[in-house]
């Protein structure tokens, strides 16, 4: 739950940005949510075999394990955030709108 709150406002970010350099801000904020939920599942498989996927048959396993290392959540959670900072790398590189003269 609390990362929807972080999207919210990661997206209100992502969209200031992009109206600074003159682009549509709802394509880059749909682009920051869907590269930080990828992120984030990438974190989660990534926390699950360096954990011991092996031993895990079902999902009522992954979740005690999830239960007993809450240390994946703030990976996942590290992960996502890595996400939000790609898309604004890639934002952050385009150029400036520019201003008209009077």
């Amino acid at each position: 739950m609390p990362e929807i709150i972080i999207l919210f406002f990661v997206c209100k970010s992502i969209g200031k940005l992009a109206l600074s350099k003159g682009l549509k801000p709802i394509k880059w904020q749909i682009l920051t949510i869907i590269s930080f939920f990828i992120f984030e599942m990438i974190g989660m498989n990534l926390s699950l075999i360096w954990l011991g996927n092996p031993e895990i048959k079902n999902i009522e396993q992954s979740m005690a394990l999830i239960q007993k290392n809450p240390g994946i959540i703030l990976f996942n959670w590290f992960l996502a955030f890595g996400g939000y900072l790609l898309v604004r790398f890639i934002l952050d590189r385009k150029p400036d709108q520019a201003e008209p003269n009077n």
